[in-house]
């Protein structure tokens, strides 16, 4: 039986490892060819380890070995000049770009806004808001072309509601959602779908980088945090996966959901509709 997005090709960044890599493996899964795109290094100005090369080239092994065509790039999604190389290159070898997936996300630095530096609030932006305007702006032409496509950009909680000491990072949230709903706006008339899909806490590198502040913010326990976290922000009161969110992606990315456009769909575990 084939596969919801059978023939399509996918292009996901932050793919290395956490969300982004498990976006990579259901979209293969379910039959596309993928190309994983990473920064595959560290950044000074962010508080835990990103994906490497050697979790990038796993991702891609893991990819081809399910059947299915995979390309991993090296690429800083918040520089226009190495986007617009990256997206070059995935047509090059796949001739299309059918599903695009901003991924890529970060926390920074965190803490009180009266300590955050210029350098820090751009930092965050740049990466959370201005990657997926990148890959969109390199991206679209060629979808535009085709007249078809489907772009799912990854918000979150933080988007609608903020979270004290984490300002920029709401502020690049909730600039990702609206910037879902002016984006399809834009491009409905060429059969091109733009959505968000919002998680609340899954346990990520991102999530788990988090826990060193649990006691600080929170009063408990760092082996506590995520349990506490589930409990505290999940109505449903279990853990939110990463397949999950995968899933969601998915599904925005398959005919199954072409009237669904320029909406945000909260992946929270009933977070966002008790607060």
């Amino acid at each position: 039986m084939a596969g919801r997005v059978e023939g399509k090709v996918a292009v996901v960044t932050g793919a290395a490892h956490g969300m982004g890599r498990s976006h990579c493996l259901v979209l293969a899964r379910e039959g596309a060819d993928i190309a994983a795109v990473d920064i595959a290094r560290d950044v000074p100005l962010n508080r835990y380890s990103l994906g490497t090369e050697d979790e990038l080239s796993s991702a891609v092994n893991e990819i081809r070995t399910s059947g299915r065509r995979a390309l991993g790039i090296k690429c800083d999604v918040s520089n226009g000049a190495e986007v617009e190389q990256m997206v070059g290159r995935v047509v090059n070898e796949f001739g299309k770009i059918d599903i695009l997936v901003n991924n890529v996300g970060i926390t920074g630095a965190g803490g009180p806004i009266t300590e955050m530096t210029e350098e820090q609030w751009d930092f965050m932006l740049a990466v959370n808001l201005k990657s997926q305007f990148l890959c969109c702006k390199y991206v679209l032409p060629h979808m535009m072309k085709q007249q078809s496509g489907k772009i799912i950009n990854i918000g979150s909680v933080n988007g609608r509601e903020g979270s004290a000491r984490t300002t920029a990072y709401c502020a690049a949230k909730g600039g990702v959602h609206n910037f879902t709903h002016a984006l399809a706006k834009e491009v409905a008339p060429y059969n091109i779908n733009v959505n968000c899909v919002a998680p609340c806490a899954v346990n990520t590198p991102m999530l788990q980088a988090g826990s060193a502040m649990a006691p600080e913010r929170y009063g408990i326990k760092e082996e506590e945090f995520y349990d506490y976290f589930c409990k505290m922000m999940h109505i449903l009161g279990r853990e939110i996966t990463v397949e999950d969110i995968s899933n969601a992606v998915v599904f925005l990315a398959s005919e199954e959901s072409r009237n669904i456009d320029g909406s945000v769909i909260y992946v929270d575990g009933g977070h966002i509709r008790v607060t």
